[in-house]
């Protein structure tokens, strides 16, 4: 379990190349709600104009995937250069990317071993920015099944869930301080089902606090 620990810390330390668009993220954000083929290809021909292989393949996934391609060797080739973790069960594949970009994610009971390792990276890694389909799997009565599905953007998945009295993603950076301290002071106990503290305890771990 301590490798494991190792393996994930060194993988979430990794740069997205997508981080190369810091400056005009919301563009890119727009490009892939739209499914604008032709904005897309022009990022990807900016990140395959890179003299580094993990940024130059990312823009080649893009690419690959724009023309209806999978490309699962080049996804799993480079992946965890681009902070994508390989979790056990196949918690998260190329399947679930679209056009270069992760746009479901598949989260899982505690019957996945991993489970909360790619829950924890799906609320902070850059890449889960471009999700527009979540879904929640178990196996509590006995086949694999979809308990709850959720559309719409990051942050609005991220607020159902909230809303589902998943506290978790409260550790996301797509919200602010001030989103942060509002939640805490509207708070109640009785209504959440949740103390105080253990949800100040959550907050605590976001980088915005």
């Amino acid at each position: 379990m301590t490798d494991r620990k190792k393996y994930f810390d060194n993988i979430n330390s990794n740069r997205s190349p997508i981080l190369q668009f810091a400056d005009r993220f919301d563009q890119l954000l727009k490009a892939t709600e739209s499914n604008s083929v032709e904005d897309l290809l022009f990022y990807a021909g900016y990140l395959e104009s890179s003299n580094v292989d993990s940024i130059k393949g990312r823009g080649t996934l893009i690419r690959l995937q724009c023309q209806g391609l999978e490309a699962e060797d080049l996804f799993e080739a480079y992946r965890e250069s681009w902070g994508i973790p390989i979790f056990y069960e196949n918690l998260l594949t190329v399947s679930d990317f679209k056009n270069g970009f992760l746009w479901k994610f598949r989260d899982h009971t505690s019957s996945w071993s991993e489970d909360q390792e790619a829950r924890e990276w799906f609320y902070t890694n850059i890449e889960a920015r471009f999700i527009r389909k979540y879904e929640f799997w178990s196996t509590d009565r006995g086949s694999e099944e979809v308990l709850f599905r959720k559309s719409g953007k990051y942050k609005e998945i991220l607020s159902a869930l909230i809303q589902e009295a998943e506290f978790g993603p409260l550790i996301s950076p797509v919200f602010t301080k001030e989103e942060l301290q509002s939640f805490i002071d509207l708070h109640d106990e009785d209504d959440l089902g949740i103390r105080k503290e253990v949800l100040t305890d959550i907050i605590e771990q976001n980088i915005n606090w």
